[in-house]
This record gives structure tokens, C-alpha cells and sequence, in this order.
């Protein structure tokens, strides 16, 4: 009985392991992008650290242009984690302090009207507790006390944006390249629409099907304009996961939570802002997560800091996020307390 007992468990893990491996294919993927009416989609999926499969799903534009491997979609707000990258890799450099006042590197004149603009720093930024909006109406403004409260701001990641293209005297593309790109080999990415792009890029749709023109993105900005693959970005999430070009520190530190963010209908205690990631806890272990939505461009990721799991979609529909759940869950198992929070449904 107890060797039976021994066998019947391992049978039984072998079967989870088998059914967690074979889970993550086209046709389940396929079924998912035809139920919520998404054209394309690039996704990848992770497995202990590394890239297990990527899938390249639907058509990129009316005139029925397949998506493939190397089909750029705007990414969104998943630029924000690269960013956060690079910026961590300047504070180890001593270029830059995360507890020191931005207004010490850089005279920003869109907020400097506000005295209150002396004590943001580049942790709260980082973490959306500098008080400012995701996008400005007018005049920015702050919303909130800095480091009172969690609000999600683009506004703020612009901000840090030009100081260190101020530090370092270059722009925002190029320190990428120098920072992320070039070292990871994400060779189809950039914050900028490259000329290279125009051969193979996805238009983007919207929820009654209409197709809508591409932005061509001549300005980089941190918070929502990189230009990218689910293949390119699943080797960012392995190097983020890894740690590369991070000390052990300023990776744990991207990792914990420094904030609870506001609840949405009771939705929410699970979940949190670290340095540049949000975080959720769940019952497999913490993860990392980020949401992307530029209205027709929609995507999202979710990594297991502890196992390594992870998964990545970029779509071209405005539908893109109804199904995040679905789409997570091939690879990831449930719950998954992020998408309760973003309530896409």
C-alpha cells in the first residue's frame, strides 16, 4: 500500500508537469484571439528562467500580413519595466541617487511652479507615489502629496526621463541601446519607430474591427513608447529575472513592495508597486507585472520571481486585455490577483 501510495503521487505529479508543458499552443491561444475578436498577437512563455515557447498568432494590418516572430507592436506601458532597468543600473553606477530630489539634477519647468516639486525622488517616481497624473489635462499638476499614495503616473517617468538624458547627455534611445538593447540582443526593439520597422509592424484595431493608422513614434518616452516583440521582451524578462547587469541588491529592491496600491471595489490587497514593477502575491509566490494599454495596442506580462515562470503578450486590438486571464493562465497558474485589480472584463 505505501509503495502504491508513492507511485500514485508521483504518476500524479508527472501528469501536472506534463499537462503545464503541453498547455502553452496555438490552438489554445487561437481559440482565445477568436472568442475576444483579436487580429494578431505575439506571445511568449517562460519556464525557470528561460524562454520556453513563442508563438506569433493572426495578421498584422487588413491586408491579411501574417504576424511573426519579428512583427513590432507598440508595447505601452511594458516600456515603463525596461526603464526602470536602465535607471537602476545608473544608480549602481553612482550617477544617480534614488533617495535624492530630482530637482537637484534637473530644473523641470512643466511642474517647477509648485514648490512640492522638491520632494519627489527618483524612488517615488519609480514606485507611482510622486503625486502626479498618468497624463497631464492642461497644466501638470500634482494630484496627491508626494510619497502619500500610490497613483499611477507616466507623468512622472517623463520627469526622470530628462534627468538622465541630462545626466548622461544622451537621449533616452540611445541609452537604451547602451543599456538594455544591445546587451540583451533585443534586436527588434527601441523606443522610436526605426525605418527597419516599416517591413514588418502591426497595425492596430479597434473593438468594432475598424483598423486604425500608425503612429510612428519620433520622441521616446519611458512611460509608453517602446516599439517591440513578445520574443525581444521575453529576453528583457530573463535577464530581469537572472539579475544581469544588476547587483543581487538593486534586484531585490526592484522586487519589494513599497507600496499598496488604491483599491478598485475592494480589489487590490494582493497587490503592490516595487521599483518600476508592480507586484502581486499569490499562492505559487510573488510576481512581477506590468500592463500595457495605448487604447488599440494592448498587452501584458507576469513573471514568477520565484520559479522563474513568466508570460508575455503584445496584441493590436483594443480587446487585447479582456482576455488577460485567459491568456496568463495557459502558463501561469491561477490566481492571479493583477488581473482581478485591472477588471479588463
Amino acid at each position: 500500500m505505501k509503495y502504491f501510495s508513492i507511485l500514485f503521487c508521483l504518476s500524479g505529479l508527472l501528469a501536472d508537469v506534463l499537462f503545464f508543458q503541453d498547455k502553452v499552443d496555438i490552438s489554445s491561444i487561437s481559440k482565445i484571439m477568436d472568442e475576444k475578436e483579436i487580429p494578431g498577437l505575439s506571445y511568449s512563455w517562460l519556464e525557470e528562467g528561460k524562454l520556453k515557447e513563442s508563438f506569433a498568432i493572426g495578421r498584422a494590418n487588413n491586408k491579411n500580413q501574417p504576424v511573426d516572430q519579428e512583427t513590432v507592436f507598440s508595447a505601452a506601458s511594458l516600456s515603463k519595466p525596461i526603464f526602470a532597468y536602465l535607471v537602476l543600473q545608473m544608480v549602481a553606477e553612482g550617477i544617480l541617487d534614488l533617495d535624492m530630489p530630482l530637482y537637484t539634477y534637473f530644473d523641470y519647468p512643466d511642474i517647477a511652479h509648485d514648490p512640492r516639486h522638491k520632494l519627489v525622488t527618483s524612488k517615488m517616481v519609480l514606485s507611482h507615489t510622486s503625486g502626479l497624473p498618468n497624463w497631464r489635462k492642461g497644466k501638470l499638476q500634482f494630484q496627491y502629496e508626494p510619497g502619500e499614495r500610490f497613483r499611477y503616473s507616466g507623468e512622472g517617468f517623463v520627469w526622470l526621463q530628462k534627468v538622465v538624458e541630462h545626466l548622461k547627455g544622451n537621449n533616452l534611445e540611445e541609452l537604451a541601446k547602451e543599456y538594455v538593447f544591445e546587451p540583451l540582443g533585443m534586436e527588434r526593439s527601441s523606443f522610436v519607430f526605426l525605418e527597419e520597422f516599416d517591413a514588418n509592424h502591426s497595425l492596430s484595431f479597434k473593438k468594432n474591427g475598424k483598423q486604425m493608422g500608425k503612429s510612428k513614434v519620433k520622441n521616446p518616452n519611458a512611460a509608453a513608447s517602446l516599439q517591440t516583440t513578445a520574443y525581444d521582451y521575453a529576453l528583457f524578462l530573463e535577464a530581469l529575472l537572472e539579475g544581469k547587469k544588476m547587483s543581487p541588491g538593486f534586484q531585490q529592491l526592484m522586487f519589494t513592495p513599497q507600496v499598496q496600491v488604491n483599491l478598485k471595489e475592494g480589489k487590490g490587497q494582493q497587490v503592490y508597486w516595487g521599483m518600476g514593477v508592480g507586484i502581486q502575491e499569490t499562492t505559487e509566490g510573488r510576481q512581477i507585472f506590468q500592463w500595457g494599454d495605448n487604447f488599440t495596442f494592448r498587452g501584458f506580462f507576469t513573471a514568477n520571481i520565484e520559479t522563474g515562470n513568466a508570460v508575455v503578450y503584445f496584441t493590436n486590438s483594443q480587446n487585447g486585455l479582456s482576455p488577460v486571464r485567459e491568456l496568463v493562465k495557459l502558463g501561469m497558474p491561477d490566481p492571479q490577483p493583477a488581473c482581478d485589480w485591472l477588471n479588463y472584463d
